[in-house]
């Protein structure tokens, strides 16, 4: 197991990714993405897909590693405070859900916004007809709100 593996094993075990179902898979793209652009360089790469930013590579890594690292001791190391802290911050994303969304949706509108935003340089005013042309499911509020924690939660867009 490499220095990375442990990292991964780490910062997986920290945001409970999962790979069972479509909405863990899901969920799991997302709190990494939404973590790496709070600068913790895990490495990926993402590109637009149907729901929001995605990394095939990541999808790769976590089926062929996550039982693997599921089954090790990872008790002997430590991620950094400040790594800590940034993973407290995506996992926290949740408790600010509005009640018409699912932790899924949640996590995919909050990650796309943030890829909009910064990847394509949308401005605020510019970003929600943007999300809305790829996501029409999505309404001002749940838009509004988005961004509002998104700002408030350290992310520079």
């Amino acid at each position: 197991m490499t220095n990375i593996d442990i990292a991964n094993g780490l910062i997986f075990q920290a945001l409970e990714v999962e790979k069972d179902t479509f909405d863990e898979r899901l969920l799991s793209q997302k709190k990494i993405f939404l973590l790496e652009n709070l600068g913790v360089e895990i490495g990926y790469s993402y590109n637009w897909y149907i729901r929001g930013p995605y990394s095939p590579d990541l999808t790769s890594y976590i089926f062929a590693n996550l039982d693997m690292l599921r089954e090790q001791d990872l008790s002997k190391y430590s991620l950094s405070e400040n790594v800590k802290e940034k993973i407290e911050i995506v996992n926290g994303l949740a408790n600010k859900k509005p009640d018409s969304l699912d932790t899924s949706s949640w996590y995919e509108l909050l990650a796309s916004i943030f890829y909009i935003r910064k990847m394509w340089k949308k401005n605020k005013d510019d970003a929600f007809p943007t999300l809305i042309k790829y996501k029409p499911k999505y309404t001002k509020d749940q838009f509004d709100a988005a961004v509002s924690l998104l700002e408030n939660s350290g992310y520079e867009m």
